[in-house]
């Protein structure tokens, strides 16, 4: 199957691959839900390289696993993903796992949390610059048994992830009040080429406050945002 994809070890020139940019989270709040406070947040990655990011899946059968290859011009490369259907909170999909991650980090820089979620449909759902909109669809929705998979991100062209979508958050119960920082990391394994990787991360930190009862609702102050990993006060 991969010879037949006239796979190609040679380097693509660094002026012809996506660079993933990694916002700062954004509509950072905590919410009270069945007793439980839970910090949502939402996440947006942008592709500000020459040439869009493209994922294409394929598997000989329902039942196979797929293999997946990133488009970097004429050539396909092998990529490290996996993909899963998920078919339950409206989702109906398939998803790119991996793709983005999260991290919720103490003001010590000592990691509490990573998030659990499913994954990624990539698609331009944002313009950021670029003109004309090639990846508007929703990865084989409704379409479980589908055998070929193909999501990506234009040049100019962003993907955001609202804080009211699945796994965009964390459970904060019984987290004592202080400063913390939420981070945001696109590529975290870095299996997918970019031009550069330095603007693949953003945080932001943030004071989280515990009012005494009989209010007793937890509530969050922004105290800085960062396009790094590292948020300093």
């Amino acid at each position: 199957m991969l010879g037949a994809l006239a796979l190609v070890a040679a380097p693509v020139p660094r002026g012809h691959l996506p660079n993933l940019v990694e916002l700062p989270p954004d509509s950072v709040e905590v919410q009270a839900l069945a007793g439980h406070d839970v910090l949502r947040f939402s996440s947006t990655v942008e592709n500000l390289g020459d040439a869009a990011l493209v994922v294409v899946s394929t598997r000989a059968t329902p039942a196979a696993p797929f293999t997946s290859v990133q488009l970097l011009g004429g050539h396909r490369v092998p990529v490290a993903v996996g993909v899963r259907y998920r078919s339950s909170g409206g989702h109906d999909h398939f998803h790119l796992v991996g793709f983005q991650r999260y991290e919720l980090r103490d003001a010590e820089d000592r990691l509490i949390a990573r998030d659990r979620k499913v994954g990624y449909c990539l698609g331009d759902r944002r313009p950021a610059g670029g003109e004309r909109a090639r990846f508007t669809g929703y990865c084989g929705r409704g379409s479980p048994n589908a055998l070929r998979i193909a999501q990506g991100l234009s040049p100019g062209f962003a993907d955001p992830y609202a804080s009211d979508l699945g796994g965009q958050s964390f459970d904060v119960t019984g987290l004592p009040p202080g400063e913390y920082v939420l981070v945001n990391l696109a590529n975290p394994a870095g299996v997918l080429q970019e031009s550069s990787y330095d603007d693949d991360a953003a945080s932001v930190r943030f004071l989280l406050t515990r009012p005494p009862a009989p209010a007793g609702i937890a509530f969050v102050q922004v105290l800085a945002t960062c396009r790094a990993a590292r948020c300093p006060a």
